[in-house]
């Protein structure tokens, strides 16, 4: 009887672990931008500022524009409306990795994430896929 309790006590908790990890890794943030349906293949030959890490451009697209940057390994893509104010005329300025909004103030990391780092807003930027492939960058929500 005493091998039974203990295998059920194992499942109980393996039940108990596999329920905690799946709600905690939920992936359904729901930003304040507005959804615009986003699918751009850039020519990377054309942008050849990605190339160096920190360099960012501005592409248009996405709510107020898409902030793509190189941050050496990879390529992040932001829409370029700040969360905070959630309008096409408040749009994040790219100096050094760091986005600041034109009118909160509130300032974003965009080496990794968009997370805010000072400010106002609440939630990071909302952020674009962005993958490399041979001589092109594609962006995509």
């Amino acid at each position: 009887m005493n091998g039974i309790k203990r295998y059920l006590l194992r499942i109980t908790f393996a039940l108990a672990i596999v329920t905690a990890v799946s709600t905690s890794c939920s992936d359904n943030f729901e930003s304040s931008i507005p959804y615009v349906y986003v699918n751009l293949s850039i020519n990377m030959v054309n942008y050849n500022d990605l190339t160096v890490p920190g360099n960012a451009v501005l592409l248009s697209g996405g709510y107020a524009g898409i902030i793509v940057l190189y941050n050496g390994v990879q390529y992040f893509a932001y829409d370029a409306a700040c969360p905070y104010e959630a309008s096409q005329s408040c749009t994040i300025s790219v100096e050094g990795g760091i986005g600041t909004c034109s009118c909160c103030g509130s300032q974003f990391n965009l080496w990794d994430g968009g997370y805010v780092m000072s400010g106002s807003a609440d939630e990071p930027l909302l952020q674009y896929q962005a993958t490399a492939s041979e001589n092109r960058l594609y962006i995509t929500n």
